[in-house]
């Protein structure tokens, strides 16, 4: 298996993804925001038959201003709720204290590419997706509520995905936590289009199956360490567990999703 940029994918299908969102940072556009660059390096369970568990260099690119946001290289949670998304760019409608509303586009890093793998014989190549779709975030002393409604745009899958999480952001000194937990539901054409196996794809031994609308809870925490004043140092590590639709495909092998990221990033 290549070196992946997500759980379930080799770093080829989301490169023209990569391209995409690389173009988007027009310097014109951003020129007055905060840049920060770095390298992640990330590793976990690959839960596709056949296919070794994972590790990835992945480079760090983030931009940070008033209204506009956008993210490369820093997955997050996403290493371990089965969602993958591993960079994408937002534009704040609302933004206040405690309460923001962004409208989101997400690349979604997940793929299988059979060629290289005799369990997945007769199975066509899943591609990368990019989804658009609103963030929100409502934040008080409690902690903070968030929740992601995301659709497929790029013809892939034609799913949706709903994302819903709790955080407890923690500050000690020059560390920063963020532990979190949360569940992930993915439509039934967004989990087929993954983890199904049509009728023509069972030639190589593999059985039919329609994968279904699933639930994907998931637990983990985020930490942060600022070694400089423009040094950061950044980690996480977490577990999920894959719900019934995509566990129960003959090309997933167990339900358990378990991952960890550790890196550095420059703010400039």
């Amino acid at each position: 298996m290549p070196i992946n940029l997500s759980g379930f994918h080799g770093s080829k299908l989301a490169a023209p993804w990569i391209i995409v969102f690389g173009f988007t940072l027009l310097p014109g556009f951003v020129a007055a925001g905060e840049w920060s660059a770095g390298l992640n390096l990330g590793g976990g369970r690959n839960p596709i038959i056949g296919e070794d568990n994972y590790l990835a260099a992945m480079p760090v690119i983030a931009y940070r201003g008033e209204r506009f946001h956008a993210n490369l290289g820093n997955p997050g949670l996403s290493f371990f709720n089965g969602t993958t998304n591993f960079g994408g760019l937002g534009y704040s409608l609302v933004k206040q204290d405690n309460f923001k509303l962004d409208l989101v586009g997400r690349i979604r890093a997940m793929g299988i590419d059979p060629d290289d793998n005799d369990e997945l014989e007769g199975l066509d190549e899943r591609k990368p997706g990019f989804d658009v779709g609103i963030d929100l975030l409502w934040g008080s002393d409690l902690g903070e509520l968030n929740g992601q409604l995301l659709t497929d745009v790029s013809n892939r899958s034609k799913g949706q995905e709903l994302i819903v999480s709790y955080a407890y952001p923690l500050k000690q000194g020059d560390w920063s936590f963020r532990p979190e937990f949360g569940v992930s539901w993915q439509s039934s054409k967004l989990s087929d289009y993954y983890f199904g196996v049509d009728d023509d794809e069972t030639g190589g031994g593999l059985e039919s199956y329609e994968a279904k609308s699933t639930m994907t809870p998931f637990l983990g925490i985020q930490a942060e360490y600022a070694w400089s004043k423009r040094i950061r140092l950044i980690g996480g590590a977490g577990i999920g567990r894959l719900g019934d639709g995509i566990s129960d495909s003959p090309i997933v092998d167990g339900r358990n999703l378990a991952g960890a990221f550790i890196g550095a990033v420059y703010g400039f």
